[in-house]
């Protein structure tokens, strides 16, 4: 089946887009927007996947009123054939108007007390990440690439009646975009090759950011500690100063980082990049606010049925809910008070370099009392 996509000069196997050059079912190519007020009133994540091994296209948005603590959540599914050019489901959608530069973000009038209609603005290039490969008991469990971008959000948002001007001088946009494989994220269920309590993909610390100064962006990552991964560092530093932007990697990094009253998310971090002529510049990262959680989207089994992304619900699958997020220490909460076991995860980020307040995003963690000084290249 042709789509209108066949008819550019982009394709790498010798079939239609319609087809992959893997069976592999995890196999995803997914964007994310995490549009949010500089005020940290609202908080939003707005994300969309393509499954052509599962025949699904999902996505989901939410926004959370930090004010109030309640967060409003949409999630959808469709089949993905026979329409498989089109970016979305139901009463949600995302356009690319220029690539790698521009998007718009829609949900029309829905079945929750929830609507927007968003633009992306780059505020400078993508920074494009290493490529992911792992391999676990000979099985290639993650074999992914991505890219990160920095920007301003613009247009509206309603909630419960309530119509709220987007503007870029007030919003921040961060946004990602990944396709490949990834251990235990789509598709539905993770094959199993060795015994599942003897190794874990999990780390000592977790850290990865994107920050917007005054006259840069940098996307940073550094995992440490008992991985089966083992350690990783990896960045990108864009100079925006000249008239061209100039793209580099940090030579290192050194950090201190506070961790909130749940002794696993960290909410502060003073960091000392290193830039590869040897430049420094130290900067202080903040979460803005307590975060939102991932698994409103349907991340990590969070749709209703707990099985994830990438999963066949059906030609059309809408569902939504409010969730009360007023205490973030106590964990999210339905309407009526029960505890949903779900945790918080990443979120806004403001950044300080001397008197210059920037922002951007930060998804940081420890695990087991693992040290929170020290330095990473």
């Amino acid at each position: 089946m042709l789509s209108w996509i066949d008819d550019t000069l982009h394709h790498q196997v010798p079939h239609p887009f319609e087809f992959l050059g893997t069976s592999d079912h995890r196999f995803y190519d997914r964007l994310w927007f995490g549009p949010f007020s500089n005020d940290g009133h609202y908080m939003m994540y707005v994300t969309l996947g393509v499954y052509k091994n599962m025949n699904v296209l999902d996505g989901g948005a939410c926004v959370l009123d930090t004010n109030t603590g309640r967060q409003y959540n949409l999630r959808v599914s469709r089949e993905l054939r026979p329409d498989i050019a089109h970016m979305g489901a139901g009463p949600f959608h995302i356009e690319m108007i220029e690539p790698l530069v521009s998007h718009r973000m829609v949900l029309e009038a829905n079945e929750l007390a929830f609507r927007f209609d968003l633009t992306f603005e780059a505020a400078g290039p993508p920074h494009e990440e290493s490529q992911y490969v792992q391999r676990l008991d000979g099985r290639l469990v993650q074999d992914y690439h991505r890219f990160d971008q920095l920007g301003t959000a613009s247009g509206w948002i309603e909630i419960d009646g309530q119509k709220v001007d987007v503007r870029p001088e007030q919003w921040s946009c961060v946004r990602d975009h990944s396709w490949g494989l990834r251990y235990a994220h789509s598709g539905g269920y993770e094959p199993v090759t060795s015994d599942a309590g003897r190794r874990q993909l999990k780390y000592g610390l977790h850290n990865w950011m994107l920050l917007r100064g005054s006259d840069f962006t940098c996307w940073v990552l550094f995992d440490k500690g008992d991985g089966v991964t083992g350690d990783r560092f990896d960045s990108s530093y864009i100079d925006l100063s000249g008239p061209t932007p100039q793209e580099s990697r940090l030579r290192s990094i050194d950090y201190d980082l506070t961790v909130g009253p749940d002794d696993y998310r960290v909410v502060r971090g003073s960091y000392r990049l290193t830039l590869a002529d040897g430049t420094i510049r130290d900067v202080m990262v903040e979460a803005l606010k307590p975060p939102y959680t991932t698994a409103a989207s349907g991340a990590y089994g969070g749709y209703r049925d707990g099985r994830g992304l990438g999963v066949h619900r059906g030609l059309l699958h809408v569902e939504s809910e409010m969730w009360d997020i007023s205490d973030p220490v106590a964990g999210v909460r339905d309407l009526d008070g029960t505890l949903l076991g779900i945790s918080l995860a990443d979120g806004p980020a403001r950044v300080h370099e001397s008197d210059h307040a920037g922002y951007g995003h930060l998804s940081s963690f420890v695990f087991g009392g693992y040290p929170t000084s020290g330095s990473a290249a």
